[in-house]
C-alpha cells in the first residue's frame, strides 16, 4: 500500500514539474499539481512537506484567481484538514 503514495508522490512530482516549466509556476493547473502533492505528502505522514504545498497553492490561488474564487476555496479547505491532521501528529509525538 506505502508503494502506491510513493509511485503517486513520483508521478504528481513530475506533473508539477512539467507544468512549471510548460504553464509558469502560478498557472491554475501548476497550483492544482501542488495540492496533489500535498495530498499526497499529506498521506505519507509527511505533514510539514505537505503543508508547504498547501500554503503554497493557497497562496498563488489567492494572487491568481482571487479570495473568492471556488478553487482558492478549495485550496482553503485543503489546508485546514491538512493542518488538522497536522495538530494530531504532533499530539501523538
Amino acid at each position: 500500500r506505502l508503494g502506491r503514495y510513493e509511485e503517486a508522490e513520483a508521478m504528481h512530482r513530475r506533473a508539477l514539474e512539467g507544468r512549471e516549466k510548460g504553464l509558469g509556476p502560478e498557472h491554475p493547473h501548476t497550483l492544482t499539481s501542488v495540492s496533489n502533492l500535498g495530498s499526497v505528502l499529506e498521506s505519507l505522514g509527511r505533514y510539514e512537506e505537505a503543508e508547504a504545498m498547501h500554503r503554497r497553492d493557497l497562496e498563488g490561488s489567492e494572487r491568481v484567481l482571487g479570495p473568492e474564487h471556488p478553487q482558492t476555496l478549495n485550496s482553503v479547505s485543503n489546508l485546514s484538514s491538512m493542518l488538522k491532521s497536522l495538530g494530531k501528529y504532533k499530539q501523538r509525538k
